[in-house]
């Protein structure tokens, strides 16, 4: 039961995406350093905490560096996402649930030319978040795999559209 919305603007995407787990759990993902290696990355420095800092490794030593300005726990999360070739964007997460499913709306602002990659990119780490929500993490080599699905997907879209 994954994406429920996507929708984008010149520099921001918004994702709705439904998780059936519970709340604590998908917010044990986002959070939680043992479970961030299974969709996002390896986090090699600080913490995902209130206040806190924190570097994840997206592979070959591609890192991001990220502050978090907003942590409420099982409720909301916001931070500043910093590759090195890329302009400080922001990230935020906020959970609501109902019954067993978690929805996690997911918005990424101030990507500009950077949202079509991005929009693609998001899409395949929560369909790795759900997977390991659901206890069944993909294997890290199927991202690009993915993202490469998705790329497509969202290509012919596009051109349907025009």
């Amino acid at each position: 039961m994954p994406l429920t919305l996507l929708q984008t603007d010149e520099s921001l995407l918004r994702l709705e995406w439904s998780v059936y787990a519970s709340t604590s759990r998908v917010w044990g993902r986002l959070t939680e350093s043992s479970y961030l290696e299974q969709w996002l990355g390896k986090l090699v420095h600080g913490a995902v905490s209130s206040g806190g800092s924190f570097v994840v490794d997206h592979g070959d030593g591609y890192q991001c560096s990220s502050s978090v300005d907003d942590f409420e726990v099982e409720r909301t999360l916001s931070y500043t996402w910093k590759f090195p070739d890329e302009p400080t964007t922001e990230v935020s997460w906020s959970l609501s649930s109902f019954d067993d499913v978690t929805t996690l709306t997911l918005t990424h602002s101030g990507l500009s030319k950077l949202l079509a990659s991005y929009r693609d990119g998001w899409l395949v780490h929560l369909t790795f978040l759900e997977a390991s929500a659901l206890g069944v993490p993909l294997p890290a080599k199927m991202f690009w795999n993915l993202h490469s699905t998705f790329a497509l997907i969202n290509a012919e879209s596009q051109n349907r559209s025009h």
